[in-house]
């Protein structure tokens, strides 16, 4: 067996480099090949995964970085239905990791990808939008959103505190600083939601959740009952509620118990699209594309087959 290590240097401030030293030797001793491939400007992840799903046969990629970092992968991805995929967690959130109960020790997750087998599948979605005047397609494997989520990405990923939180461990507290901020800087927008056979419009919108695995920004469980494999989507809309009512609430979802307050509204859908009044942030696996009003969901005709 060949495997295709792809590692972003930049995933976790800098940690990446240190956990494929410490996977290094179990790829080394499994008796099989790999080739290290490293992303910068000029060889962005994409472009790495595009490349190796052009060659002929089975492919078995390996990714070192975090939920975004799988984004980029998949999103260069073309022969899915040979391809299979290994995530070592080195991000901030890393929630697909957490949603399918893997070890935390990245050499125990290696442990099981050198074993070059299938052990998890999950379905892909697919969003269309249209930002700045012009429409922008991405897939994406965890969750994409529009409102407070995709806002409290953007506001991370600016974030002066997040490499020193990193650093500590601490990733998931610098979420939880920046939703708050957003909570109290960002302004609400009305928003329709037309499902599979149904429409409904949320006044005072504060978020509309599109999940395909139950985690999202480090932790949050927004959608408890979500299964990666049952064709369809799990959704979580919160609106109607006050800034201390959302501050109150949002605590609970790292249980997942928000799902009984008022203004939180749960549903399933194959098929949707999203119309706000107002420019709001969209993101697709933690990857901010910027603000839009009207996008479309779907899901893929793919699957993602994973080694871990």
């Amino acid at each position: 067996m060949r495997f295709d290590i792809v590692m972003n240097p930049a995933s976790a401030s800098g940690k990446a480099e240190k956990v494929f030293e410490r996977i290094r030797p179990v790829f080394e001793s499994s008796g099989h090949e790999y080739t290290l491939h490293v992303s910068d400007r000029e060889n962005s992840i994409g472009s790495i995964c595009a490349r190796i799903c052009r060659r002929a046969g089975e492919k078995r990629i390996v990714i070192i970085g975090g939920d975004g970092t799988l984004n980029e992968a998949v999103n260069g991805m073309s022969d899915f239905e040979h391809t299979l995929v290994g995530l070592v967690p080195c991000g901030t959130g890393n929630d697909l990791v957490r949603d399918l109960d893997l070890p935390k020790d990245p050499v125990s997750i290696a442990e099981l990808m050198v074993q070059g087998s299938v052990r998890h599948t999950s379905d892909i979605g697919e969003i269309a939008a249209v930002i700045d005047g012009q429409t922008v397609t991405r897939s994406f494997v965890v969750s994409t959103d529009i409102g407070f989520g995709a806002a409290t990405c953007e506001y991370v990923s600016k974030s002066k505190i997040k490499p020193l939180l990193n650093k500590a461990g601490l990733g998931k507290l610098c979420y939880l600083i920046e939703a708050v901020r957003v909570c109290f800087r960002e302004k609400r927008a009305d928003v329709r939601v037309t499902g599979d056979e149904s429409t409904a419009v949320y006044r005072g919108c504060i978020c509309a959740m599109v999940m395909n695995h139950r985690f999202e920004g480090g932790g949050f469980n927004f959608a408890p009952s979500a299964d990666p494999n049952d064709g369809q989507f799990d959704l979580c809309i919160s609106s109607g509620l006050s800034k201390p009512q959302f501050m109150f609430i949002l605590p609970t979802a790292y249980l997942g118990m928000h799902t009984g307050f008022r203004g939180i509204a749960m549903g399933r859908a194959r098929e949707l699209r999203l119309d706000a009044t107002r420019p709001v942030y969209l993101h697709t696996d933690g990857e901010v594309l910027g603000r839009t009003r009207a996008v479309r969901i779907r899901l893929s005709a793919h699957k993602l087959r994973l080694m871990m």
